[in-house]
């Protein structure tokens, strides 16, 4: 038994019939392209911020803290007030860089004074002292986060 077509003509107009779906959609996408481009607003210029620009790579932590004792950590390493010249010249012979830098992290009850003091010996050995204290609040408040 064999198949035989009853069109009166040749179905050779079908095969056209998606040419004319592809010319719809780029219509389309011409006709919409604009309305679904990103906008953009007023423009505005922020001022430039040294902490955001500059980057410490080889940077020192000293840790304070305000027990009463006068004990300091550089690092992971617990050392005396006395100690932290030696120490922070130790640090200097393995480090080489132009951008050293010491971080120091003290309690909201570590005083002034002592602060001053371990700041001051890190200057003069010519580092960069970036200070980064607790949150605010009043001593012996905690923090939730």
């Amino acid at each position: 038994m064999k198949l035989h077509s009853t069109l009166p003509e040749g179905v050779g107009f079908l095969h056209a019939v998606p040419l004319f779906n592809l010319f719809g959609v780029l219509l389309m996408c011409y006709a919409l392209g604009p309305k679904l481009e990103e906008k953009t607003g007023v423009s505005i210029q922020m001022p430039a911020s040294l902490f955001q620009l500059e980057r410490y790579e080889e940077a020192a932590v000293i840790t304070m803290t305000a027990d009463g004792m006068q004990d300091l950590y550089i690092g992971a390493q617990r050392i005396d007030i006395s100690e932290l010249d030696a120490q922070l010249e130790e640090q200097l012979k393995h480090s080489s860089g132009a951008n050293r830098a010491i971080v120091i992290m003290a309690d909201r009850l570590v005083t002034s004074e002592r602060l001053r003091q371990v700041a001051e010996i890190c200057l003069r050995k010519g580092l960069r002292v970036v200070m980064a204290g607790a949150g605010r609040g009043k001593p012996g408040d905690i923090e939730k986060p």
